[in-house]
Order: structure tokens, then sequence, then C-alpha cells
């Protein structure tokens, strides 16, 4: 499971747009909330994105 906070970017639906896990969902399956960059919050798979490598 990721931590709140996690910096991703989409691969699926709204492809490249990047955006941050807010919180986990109560679900039995591993759902994320996420607020992307544009506004939209989303419920989303890992499958649909992938986790930010900090560029330093």
């Amino acid at each position: 499971m990721l931590k709140p906070g996690t910096k991703i970017e989409m691969t699926k639906g709204y492809r490249g747009v990047k955006g941050v896990i807010t919180e986990l969902t109560d679900s039995s399956y591993e759902f994320y909330l996420i607020k992307l960059d544009n506004g939209i919050n989303i419920v989303a798979g890992p499958s649909a994105f992938t986790i930010e490598q900090d560029k330093a």
C-alpha cells in the first residue's frame, strides 16, 4: 500500500496528468483517493498510475 502524499503520474484515463495520493479507501481492494494537478479528484487503483521519482 502506498502512503498519502505519494506523488504519481496517471497512465490511464488522465494520461500524463500528475497528482498526489490524498488517502486510502476502506475498500478491500487497493484503491486510492487522488488529487490531480488539473483540479479533479478521482479514485484509482495502482494500474492507473506510476509513482513519480524525485529528481534529485
